[in-house]
């Protein structure tokens, strides 16, 4: 075999070992990028499932409704980099949503209630699924730092397969929705939705041990609780206070003539003469067997006495059950004085005897402590 020969082999063998080496070469790159995609997509599915954790502990780790709402709809903000955003809750009688929870949002903003045929909803609750909505200015609550957003996304809160409310994330432009994005989104909605349903099933039984279940008054337990709250809110914003309690005049005695089931009726009925009687801020509750009581908010003496009297004669004036005409009889406790908050309900109930002691069918008004009388005294 000649030189040249061996020169040409060797070069041939030379070209297909360097073929060779760019093919595997390549083969490698490609695994590469295989291999550098795999592992982006499993951070990237590590992340996503990091964040539905955190969210999910955040909704789980409360039974409160407020702190339920406002965890999911704050996390689902940040995911979208929305500028303010709302959670709707449907109503019992599920003809429209309300709004329960917000960010950014201006005090007031409109669109406190959303009908289930009224855009931005009625898109994602027609497809079920998120829905990108241009907002029209009647249509955009105010946002809290001026103007109003340019759309909403739109997303079901469902369990079950039944709708329990909606999320609205508002952005100023056109948003770039990814599916990831999308993914969290659905998966916060999801838990969202077990969490609200906890938080109202916890909701409910709480009220059924604060109401009486005779009246559906709020019963003494519950009243403890605000009354509580009533004196820490009147001695930080330096308002007055007042305690009324009001008993049935001779109820045994429709007990005795008419059975107990009548004598419920009455208590049935006078429970809502008084709620409709008291404001909405005051508290009014069955105290005990014929004895109801309220803590009137912010009332002076003269209001919790015009507020006593126009119930006194409510009540009088009333037909009750069996064709029966009843009265009470109502005492009254009332400062502004924080020393005598913690004291008012005993004063109250003093009041209330010396009304029954001084021939029923009235209205008595604690008496005032010597040293306030003396304090006052110029």
């Amino acid at each position: 075999m000649s030189q040249e020969t061996v020169l040409v082999l060797s070069f041939v063998a030379l070209l297909c070992a360097v073929g060779l080496l760019f093919v595997m070469l390549l083969r490698l790159q490609n695994t590469a990028r295989q291999l550098r995609q795999a592992v982006e997509a499993a951070a990237s599915a590590r992340d996503r499932a990091s964040v539905l954790l955190t969210v999910t502990e955040a909704v789980n780790s409360s039974l409160s409704m407020e702190e339920v709402l406002n965890l999911a709809l704050t996390h689902c903000g940040r995911l979208v980099g929305a500028s303010a955003g709302a959670l709707y809750l449907m109503r019992p009688d599920r003809s429209e949503l309300t709004r329960e929870a917000s960010f950014g949002l201006a005090h007031h903003a409109r669109a406190a209630t959303r009908r289930l045929d009224q855009e931005p909803t009625r898109s994602a609750l027609a497809q079920e699924r998120q829905s990108v909505v241009e907002l029209a200015e009647r249509d955009a609550p105010g946002l809290e730092g001026g103007g109003h957003p340019g759309h909403a996304l739109v997303l079901p809160v469902q369990r079950s397969g039944q709708l329990m409310g909606a999320m609205e994330l508002y952005l100023l432009n056109q948003p770039e929705i990814t599916p990831e994005q999308m993914d969290l989104l659905y998966g916060v909605a999801a838990q969202t939705a077990t969490a609200i349903r906890h938080a109202q099933l916890f909701r409910e039984q709480e009220e059924t041990g604060l109401t009486d279940e005779l009246t559906h008054l709020p019963n003494r337990r519950y009243l403890a609780q605000r009354y509580l709250q009533e004196m820490q809110r009147s001695r930080r914003y330096h308002k007055p206070m007042a305690f009324l309690m009001l008993d049935i005049d001779h109820f045994k005695e429709v007990n005795d003539s008419h059975g107990h089931l009548i004598g419920d009726q009455v208590l049935a009925e006078l429970g809502r003469i008084l709620a409709a009687s008291v404001r909405e801020s005051d508290v009014c509750a069955r105290y005990g067997g014929e004895e109801f009581a309220a803590i009137l908010h912010e009332a002076s003496v003269e209001g919790a006495q015009i507020m006593a009297e126009r119930l006194r004669q409510g009540v009088e004036a009333h037909t009750f059950p069996a064709g029966l005409k009843l009265s009470v009889s109502v005492g009254i406790a009332a400062t502004d004085n924080p020393e005598r908050f913690g004291t008012l309900i005993e004063e109250a109930d003093s009041a209330l005897y010396r009304a029954k002691e001084a021939g029923r069918n009235r209205v008595a008004l604690a008496q005032i402590p010597s040293a306030e009388v003396e304090t006052a005294t110029p």
